[in-house]
C-alpha cells in the first residue's frame, strides 16, 4: 500500500504560493485627480470636443494618443478632434473643451503641463501642453517619450492623476505611470506609452454622476422651476484670461513625487473657482 506523505503537498503547496508571489500584481490604488470629473446630463456618453493645436512632429502622436482615449472602454465619456490647427502656445479653450498643444515655451523645467479649469468638482475647460524646447533635445526626440507625455497630459484633462511617481522602478504598463524607458523591455517591464485598463475602469467610475453646474448651461429635462433657480456665478474674469507657463503662475503647491519630478498646483479665483496645474518637470528640481 502507498503511503501518502503530506509534506510533499505542503511542500507544492509553498512552491506554488512562491511562484504566484513573484508575478505582477494588478495597480489597485486609484490615481484619480481628486473628485474632479466632466459634468454629465445625462447617461448617454458625453463626448468631449478636443482641439488638436500641434505640429507636423506632434500629430501623429496626438492622433495615437485620441485612439486609445476612445477605446470601447470608454463607457461614460470619450474625446473627439473638433478643430485643427498648427501650433499654439496660448492653448486656449473655450468652456466644454480641451485643447491640446506644442510650442517651445523655453527653459521653463517641465516636458508636459496639464491644466483644468473647475467649478466645484465639475471640470469646465482644459488644456495640456507639450514643451519643445525639451523635446527638441536629443534625449525626449524619441516616439517613446513623446506619446508618454501626451497620452498623460490628455489624460490629466478627464481627471486622471498618475499611477505612481517613482521613474525607476518597473513599469505598470499606463501612460499615467511615470518612468524612465518609456517603452519598456528588460528591468522595466511593459510599455507605458498608452492607457490601460484600470485608467479606463477609473475614468468610468468618476462619470457615473449625473448632473450638470456649468455656468450659464441647463441639463436637459430640468423642470421649469429649476431653471428658474439661482444659476452659478459666472467664470470670473480673472480665470478665463489664466494661461500657467512659469512656475510662479501655477498657485499652491499641493502635492510632490519622486524628489519633485512631478507635481499638483492649486490656484483659487472669486466665487468658488480654481484651476488646478499638473507638472511634469524634465529633469528633479531643487525646491519644486
Amino acid at each position: 500500500m502507498r503511503r501518502w506523505f503530506p509534506s510533499r503537498w505542503i511542500c507544492a503547496a509553498v512552491l506554488a504560493l512562491s511562484v504566484f508571489a513573484l508575478l505582477p500584481k494588478p495597480i489597485a490604488a486609484s490615481h484619480s485627480w481628486g473628485p474632479y470629473h466632466w459634468a454629465r446630463a445625462s447617461a448617454a456618453i458625453k463626448n468631449i470636443p478636443v482641439r488638436r493645436l500641434h505640429s507636423a512632429g506632434w500629430v501623429t502622436r496626438y492622433n495615437t494618443a485620441m485612439t486609445d482615449w476612445r477605446k470601447p472602454a470608454m463607457t461614460k465619456i470619450k474625446p473627439f478632434t473638433a478643430a485643427t490647427g498648427g501650433p499654439s502656445a496660448a492653448c486656449t479653450a473655450p468652456t466644454g473643451q480641451v485643447s491640446s498643444c506644442d510650442a517651445s515655451y523655453g527653459n521653463t523645467g517641465w516636458l508636459g503641463l496639464a491644466t483644468i479649469w473647475i467649478s466645484g468638482s465639475h471640470i469646465v475647460r482644459g488644456n495640456s501642453k507639450v514643451n519643445n524646447t525639451y523635446f527638441n533635445q536629443a534625449f525626449y526626440n524619441t516616439i517613446p517619450w513623446r506619446q508618454l507625455v501626451i497620452c498623460q497630459e490628455i489624460g490629466h484633462n478627464f481627471g486622471l492623476g498618475h499611477v505612481n511617481v517613482v521613474f525607476g522602478n518597473r513599469n505598470v504598463g499606463s501612460c499615467m505611470d511615470y518612468t524612465n524607458d518609456p517603452d519598456g523591455g528588460g528591468a522595466y517591464g511593459p510599455s507605458n506609452m498608452h492607457p490601460y485598463a484600470h485608467d479606463y475602469a477609473l475614468i468610468n467610475s468618476k462619470h457615473n454622476h449625473i448632473g450638470f453646474d456649468i455656468p450659464g448651461q441647463i441639463a436637459e429635462g430640468m423642470e421649469a422651476e429649476e431653471e428658474a433657480a439661482p444659476r452659478e456665478t459666472e467664470m470670473p474674469r480673472a480665470m478665463e484670461a489664466y494661461n500657467p507657463v512659469v512656475l510662479s503662475q501655477f498657485g499652491t503647491l499641493k502635492q510632490k513625487g519622486d524628489g519633485g519630478r512631478t507635481a499638483v498646483y492649486e490656484i483659487q479665483f472669486a466665487s468658488g473657482w480654481k484651476a488646478v496645474n499638473f507638472v511634469t518637470w524634465a529633469n528633479a528640481t531643487d525646491g519644486r
